[in-house]
């Protein structure tokens, strides 16, 4: 997996400084007055969750987001803070919760699996593994308008969105406002899924969902799992991971302001 090019003074990290990403996230949230909590500590390594004193107060609406589920797609992460930076203080009357990166062991070794060999986005109905019962056991209760969780693809040359939906499609639209920097996957079959101008939307049925987890996936995604059990609508952003860092990271980071408003 590249990284592309460090630019002085606008990238100053190699996309796998977990260090780094934590310091900023602690400080954006001092800063702003956001509940930064400790989630699991996993491979002697925190995964942080972070949420505004509207979803620490409500158990529905708002919005959840994720990154570094894979810690060989990089970019996600930094795209996320970078969003955040940018707009967290001004975001306090709807409810924001967000994993900044759930597989930290493995964006510092550049792998996609966690420190035990765990493929994490095929196991989060997984109770027996700690991290994911953790996870479980925050959202407990709680449920969310929209959920945004950020991935990278080695194999595509654009970019490219799954969106699991029970209100009116808004994909279209929202890789829309990202194509002026990375323009969208052209295949009609991505990952052995049928595509149309880079957007998958599923059959939204929990039987089909069902289906999908079973034959096609041997295992549970995030992004179903919480669109099964906490989320009105899902979307699973892709970049492809062999352009330059700093546009991949450009690219998640207009994502989340067209999902976001923002």
């Amino acid at each position: 997996m590249k990284t592309g090019s460090k630019r002085s003074g606008v990238l100053e990290h190699s996309g796998h400084d977990y260090e780094k990403l934590l310091a900023r996230w602690k400080s954006l949230t001092q800063r702003i007055g956001w509940k930064c909590s400790l989630l699991s500590e996993e491979s002697a390594l925190p995964v942080l969750v972070i949420q505004n004193e509207a979803a620490a107060e409500a158990r529905g609406g708002g919005h959840y987001l994720s990154a570094g589920v894979h810690g060989d797609e990089c970019a996600p992460v930094w795209g996320l803070l970078e969003w955040a930076e940018a707009h967290l203080a001004n975001m306090k009357s709807s409810p924001v919760v967000i994993f900044p990166c759930l597989n930290p062991y493995g964006l510092i070794k550049n792998t996609r699996r966690d420190g035990q060999g765990i493929d994490l986005n095929r196991s989060f109905q997984d109770s027996r593994i700690p991290l994911v019962a953790k996870w479980q056991e925050f959202l407990s209760g709680r449920s969310f308008d929209v959920a945004v969780n950020l991935h990278e693809d080695y194999d595509t040359a654009g970019i490219y969105l799954y969106e699991l939906a029970r209100s009116a499609p808004t994909g279209d639209f929202h890789l829309s406002a990202c194509e002026e920097i990375i323009p969208r996957e052209t295949a009609d079959v991505v990952d052995g899924s049928d595509f149309e101008n880079g957007l998958l939307r599923r059959d939204t049925s929990e039987e089909e969902m069902q289906r999908i987890v079973e034959e096609e996936l041997d295992g549970w995604p995030e992004a179903i799992y919480l669109y099964l059990n906490h989320v009105r609508d899902s979307f699973t952003f892709e970049t492809p991971s062999e352009r330059g860092l700093e546009k991949r990271i450009a690219t998640h980071r207009r994502f989340l302001e067209a999902v976001l408003g923002a």
